[in-house]
């Protein structure tokens, strides 16, 4: 009951997009391949799974911190059970995959620091060819919200592929998007990325924050939500705030016919 209750305080909390913010580019042309408006009350585990259940770090992946508030959002929350911290953490892994095409979600994340809300996307099959992202396929980070107050703004989209000393890595940060004294936590917005065989290009609320070249994946990839506590970051966590949640409005991919 308590987390029924915040919940439903998140949701009054919530507001619309900003008018002077553009609507996310056209789908003229484009064809809608897969959409999931989290209507109803119980996850569509035709179109997701959990993912990676059981222990992480410190914490611990639970299907408990997943759930519909059945007014069309999706909770991925963060709270604590006999002293531990539980995660939620989900993902189309084997039920569906795309390789090109605009992937977009529409999303609310929670303020506080020492955790960390993610839409990205993995391969199908990760492959160990170092230094070719186009055969092993590579880690999308669409965007993750690191928390408000940081130095760095708190907003990340990132790019990850094998290479031969380590993970290879693209990026940027702190999109600086928002009027002064606005937190990307205050309202919901659009984050995307557009992927072709040439080169990623990401966007928030339709206005391009980062294009890259490397590490093109030429592979199918699935979609991931999730809401983690590292144990790098957990130190900043007010667990006397918890449960909290991020909220997800709906997740749509398209492709080119």
């Amino acid at each position: 009951m308590k987390f029924l209750l915040y919940s439903l305080g998140l949701l009054l909390l919530s507001q619309p997009l900003h008018a002077q913010l553009p609507a996310a580019p056209t789908t003229d042309g484009w064809k809608l391949i897969f959409v999931d408006e989290f209507e109803g009350d119980a996850l569509d585990l035709t179109k997701w799974s959990y993912r990676q259940l059981g222990k992480r770090e410190s914490a611990m992946i639970s299907k408990d911190c997943i759930s519909l508030d059945g007014k069309g959002h999706l909770l991925v929350s963060v709270m604590e059970k006999d002293g531990v911290l539980q995660n939620g953490m989900i993902g189309t892994q084997g039920k569906f995959s795309a390789t090109y095409g605009r992937f977009e979600a529409r999303m609310k994340f929670p303020e506080m620091q020492g955790q960390h809300g993610s839409f990205w996307m993995q391969p199908d099959k990760p492959g160990k060819e170092q230094n070719n992202a186009a055969v092993s396929g590579a880690e999308i980070d669409i965007i993750e919200w690191f928390g408000a107050g940081r130095r760095d703004g708190g907003t990340a989209s990132n790019i990850y592929w094998p290479s031969g000393k380590g993970n290879h890595a693209g990026g940027t940060k702190d999109f600086k998007l928002l009027p002064p004294g606005e937190k990307w936590s205050d309202n919901f917005h659009i984050y995307g990325l557009e992927w072709s065989a040439t080169e990623y290009v990401f966007r928030v609320d339709g206005k391009e924050t980062y294009r890259i070249k490397e590490g093109v994946s030429q592979v199918p990839q699935y979609l991931i939500l999730s809401l983690l506590t590292a144990d790098w970051e957990v130190k900043r966590l007010d667990k006397t705030k918890l449960p909290n949640a991020m909220l997800v409005d709906w997740v749509k991919v398209w492709q080119k016919p």
